[in-house]
């Protein structure tokens, strides 16, 4: 399992899954419906799959 917290400074919102794709799904609908964005960009993807990390707690 992975997990991601925002890459938006001061966002509470994390998401979990077993695939990345998945989690990189979530977390562009997530920056769409919560922070308004309306165009993701590559630096915004780059960002996200570089803060993916294995779930806490958990082996990778």
């Amino acid at each position: 399992m992975k997990e991601l917290h925002c890459i938006v400074p001061g966002c509470q919102w994390h998401t979990r899954h077993d695939t990345e794709a998945e989690i990189i799904r979530r977390a562009t609908e997530h920056l769409r419906e919560t922070h308004g964005e309306t165009v993701i960009r590559e630096h915004m993807l780059e960002t996200i799959k570089a803060n993916i990390q294995p779930e806490k707690g958990r082996a990778a």
